[in-house]
């Protein structure tokens, strides 16, 4: 069974975590930079389900607990 990060974009606020540069906090604490923003101030997207362990460390860095970890 697989563990990844999945992402509630509808919680997700990039602009909570850095109100002055829009970037997200999750994804710079992502140790494999699975978590990527194509922008600032939009949601990261999640690279791959299947190079994510799901060790939780961009749930624990989001302000708005927009990220969940999943069995899959």
């Amino acid at each position: 069974m697989n563990k990844y990060a999945t992402i509630d974009f509808d919680k997700c606020e990039p602009s909570r975590c850095d109100p002055v540069n829009g970037l997200c906090e999750a994804a710079r604490a992502c140790k494999r930079k699975l978590l990527v923003q194509e922008e600032a101030g939009e949601a990261p997207l999640l690279l791959s389900e299947k190079m994510c362990v799901g060790c939780g460390t961009c749930v624990a860095a989001c302000p708005s607990s927009a990220i969940q970890i999943e069995n899959g």
